[in-house]
């Protein structure tokens, strides 16, 4: 699509105060709600058209650091900085959200929460260098945690295989790795993808090296391709076939680094992060390239001729201080035409054909068309 309508079409929502922030969002599986963190303990779900909001859940005692809805179960799972996770059931007679406590025996606090895609099991990534794998448990009617170790510092980022049993994750030790996540009491037959042999819980599959911190790991919808990104502005695609090692390919970034990562489809990924743009990814046959920017500065924005001089002076202060740039504000530097003007921290589906959103610090959410190939 020609960068001019796609570019209508995206719709910024100020949902909080920029000097509140969102931590984290997930959408309802109709869409018809948004669950969001106000860079705090609250748990907030508000009308998606409306933007009322219609429950706000307090039982975290510190910032709420992820949120995963999942699209079939309706089950929301949060993690926070207070070192637990908590499962929310609707009750419909009640008009109420249930929340059922999830102790992940972790001693720091957790970062990130993904559920698997059939929705038996969710991954808890933390700064206790593990991750709690949990279940629940129909005898005791609770969720139970196992613990994949074998990390050397926080992990920042978890991402499920399409077969729930695979579980990939990204580390500040400079790591991304594949793990067997098979649980017994829960999965079917074990099956292992492209690996040869299957593994016990907990074991490495692959482990891929970085030259900064994972920001993000995520795999494509087939499994087949996991993309990572490290603190060195860079993103790397491993692909997997049977029988032959990972083909690793890294893609230097032209801006600065990612901090998560979204497959729109097998061919296309979506990174977002300090730059407050989202860049995408697209696979032209054989290797992956940068394509483009989402966000453009729109043509006939007012240049600095038209500015008067006290707004460009303040523009240039104001950049000096947010780029430390010497030069001040050149007519590139100026980024109060971009949709967000903070980092972005959260990237999610929003129907996985057309769009996808973001949020950040700044109280933005932003709708986003996904461009066209």
């Amino acid at each position: 699509g020609s960068p001019g309508p796609s570019h209508a079409m995206a719709t910024v929502k100020q949902l909080v105060d920029p000097t509140v922030g969102i931590s984290c969002h997930a959408w309802s599986p109709k869409r018809t709600e948004i669950a969001f963190s106000p860079n705090s303990h609250e748990l907030r779900i508000v009308d998606a058209s409306t933007f009322a909001t219609k429950h706000s859940l307090t039982e975290h005692d510190m910032l709420v650091s992820a949120i995963d809805w999942h699209p079939e179960t309706n089950f929301i799972v949060t993690c926070s900085h207070d070192r637990n996770a908590f499962v929310w059931n609707y009750d419909a007679e009640e008009e109420a959200w249930k929340p059922s406590l999830v102790i992940l025996r972790i001693e720091r606090a957790a970062l990130s929460v993904q559920w698997s895609p059939d929705g038996q099991k969710f991954a808890v990534g933390s700064s206790a260098k593990c991750v709690p794998v949990c279940y629940y448990e129909k005898d005791n009617n609770w969720w139970v945690s196992k613990m994949i170790k074998k990390h050397k510092s926080s992990v920042l980022s978890v991402s499920w295989h399409p077969n729930s049993q695979l579980l990939a994750t990204g580390s500040s030790d400079f790591k991304a790795r594949v793990f067997s996540a098979f649980v017994s009491n829960v999965d079917a037959e074990q099956v292992t993808a492209e690996f040869a042999a299957p593994a016990a819980f907990g074991e490495t599959y692959a482990e891929f090296a970085s030259s900064g911190w994972v920001h993000a790991a995520c795999y494509s919808p087939s499994g087949q391709t996991l993309a990572f990104v490290g603190h060195d502005a860079s993103i790397h695609f491993a692909t997997f076939a049977a029988g032959a090692q990972p083909v690793l390919q890294s893609i230097r970034l032209p801006c600065l680094p990612l901090q998560t990562l979204l497959f729109v489809s097998e061919t296309t990924l979506v990174g977002a992060g300090h730059d407050m743009n989202p860049a995408v990814f697209d696979n032209r046959g054989s290797s992956w390239v940068f394509s483009a920017f989402v966000d453009k500065k729109p043509t006939a924005a007012a240049g600095p001729a038209q500015k008067n001089d006290v707004k460009a002076r303040m523009a240039m202060w104001q950049n000096k201080d947010k780029t430390g740039n010497v030069e001040g504000a050149k007519a590139d530097d100026d980024t109060a035409w971009r949709k967000h003007q903070g980092p972005i921290t959260c990237l999610k589906p929003f129907d996985g054909k057309t769009k996808f959103s973001t949020s950040s610090p700044d109280g933005r959410l932003v709708l986003w068309p996904i461009p066209s190939a």
